[in-house]
């Protein structure tokens, strides 16, 4: 798993099902065998298997052409709940690369205002704060 929280982890919780639709629809145009995905995704085979089973009857996954006797599957990008989850993902990423940009403009606008006035940074870092916490707020309400 990379380090930095993807936005369906971020959205949607890091449980193994959430690891293994990332994966698969990072790599859409793939297919897995189960050993790969246990291996890429760091989960049991077990669960792998388990959460496999549960993928296919959501319709989310289909099995592709094995490889040997090992089955591989790979995400179904046509599944409705798949195309929600992408277009909530792709709408949030939209909003925090906007968000960044606005960002870094103000950012440079506060850099010249409060340089050399500690009160202006005092009050900058009190609304930081503030911001992160309404942000911590946001994502337990979308996880919950």
């Amino acid at each position: 798993m990379p380090e930095a929280v993807s936005g369906i982890i971020a959205l949607y919780g890091d449980s193994p099902r959430i690891r293994l639709l990332e994966y698969l629809m990072e790599f859409q145009n793939h297919q897995f065998t189960p050993s790969e995905i246990v291996e890429a995704v760091g989960m049991s085979r077990t669960t792998a298997f388990k959460e496999l089973k549960n993928l296919l009857a959501e319709n989310m996954i289909f099995p592709s052409k094995p490889i040997g006797k090992s089955p591989t599957y790979q995400i179904n990008m046509d599944s409705p709940i798949v195309k929600v989850m992408q277009s909530i993902v792709s709408f949030r990423s939209q909003k925090i690369a906007d968000s960044q940009t606005k960002a870094g403009n103000i950012s440079e606008m506060l850099a010249q205002r409060t340089s050399r006035n500690p009160k202006a940074l005092e009050m900058r870092r009190k609304v930081l704060a503030s911001e992160l916490n309404m942000t911590k707020d946001l994502l337990k309400e979308i996880n919950a």
